[in-house]
């Protein structure tokens, strides 16, 4: 059993007599940013230029040591200035080669406990071949050792959206589909503390709750990879992923205040009281008389999937007037 410290955030009295009903969340909820590791428009005022590849300009890499697959258009997305792109043209390299990675290393190994969550936020589009040779697209999370976690597909024959994890059972469809020719903003969460990630494109789930690593590789991020997996090295198709404004950003799950409400009293004056506030968190709940001195009285958990939990105070009885509130417990 741990017995380490815990940390308390005060939030909120609770009025004895007011009434919450708890409402169901989204698969995915909103998050709190709480920093910007890194982010890019592709800017030439950030000092991106079209004349170039990516790799080179602002810290990029690619796993290729050739020429060509990447590189700069501007307002392919209306209003945004300039994008970048991977695939395309044909990579300049000695020999053929089946993918081109591109990535800038972020290396995140710290993950406190009240912002454990990374987001990767993109704009993308997929562009089809003219030469009727289609590729897959990806985004790939790798950790710091250079093992890849997982990833995200688009593959431009099938138009079919998959994923892989690190547990060499291939490809998962996700039974979406993409278009050609459409942007999508897609987001990619991961709680590193949980090992869990989701995805969504236009806020709709398209992943949900699978794990960052299934054979515990270190639990670390070193960069979000844009990834052209080319189906003939010898025949690269035109096809090629737009993308924009790319940034990778440290958070933690939104503050909501906790509430406590009455449900009911039994008929031997015990309180029966409800707790409403974050998925799967823990609360310490603290009584009163006189709204001065406050008095621990239950260390509770809500429920995973609603964010609430019952619970009936048996020492209500002994008081002619009782409030209560609840407390954040960081663990």
């Amino acid at each position: 059993m741990n017995h380490a410290p815990k940390t308390i955030r005060w939030v909120e009295i609770a009025a004895i007599l007011a009434i919450f009903s708890a409402t169901a969340r989204a698969a995915i909820p909103n998050t709190e940013t709480r920093e910007i590791i890194y982010a890019t428009g592709f800017e030439a005022s950030e000092g991106f230029d079209s004349e170039y590849t990516i790799p080179g300009q602002d810290e990029w890499q690619a796993t290729d040591d050739g020429d060509g697959g990447s590189g700069l258009v501007n307002d392919f997305f209306e209003g945004q200035g300039q994008q970048a792109y991977i695939g395309r043209f044909s990579l300049e390299s000695d020999e053929a080669v089946d993918s081109l990675s591109l990535f800038r290393l972020v290396n995140v190994t710290h993950f406190p406990v009240d912002a454990p969550i990374i987001n990767f936020n993109v704009m993308m589009e997929i562009v089809d071949s003219t030469d009727n040779e289609r590729d897959v697209f990806s985004w790939g999370a790798y950790n710091t050792n250079g093992d890849g976690l997982f990833c995200l597909d688009f593959d431009n024959q099938t138009k079919v959206i998959s994923y892989l994890l690190d547990d060499g059972k291939g490809a998962i469809d996700t039974g979406f589909d993409f278009d050609y020719f459409r942007i999508y903003d897609l987001r990619i969460t991961m709680n590193f503390r949980r090992n869990l990630w989701c995805a969504t494109m236009d806020e709709t789930v398209i992943v949900d709750n699978q794990p960052i690593t299934t054979k515990d590789a270190e639990l670390t991020l070193s960069s979000i990879a844009a990834v052209w997996l080319i189906r003939n090295p010898a025949k690269p198709g035109d096809n090629y992923m737009l993308f924009d404004n790319y940034s990778i950003t440290r958070a933690g799950p939104p503050r909501m205040t906790p509430r406590v409400s009455i449900q009911g009293i039994l008929p031997d004056g015990k309180c029966v009281l409800r707790v409403f506030g974050e998925l799967d968190a823990a609360y310490q709940i603290e009584a009163s008389s006189d709204l001065n001195v406050w008095t621990p009285i239950k260390t509770v958990r809500t429920s995973a999937d609603e964010g609430i939990l019952d619970f009936v105070d048996d020492q209500a009885p002994r008081f002619p007037a009782r409030f209560y509130r609840a407390a954040a417990i960081l663990q």
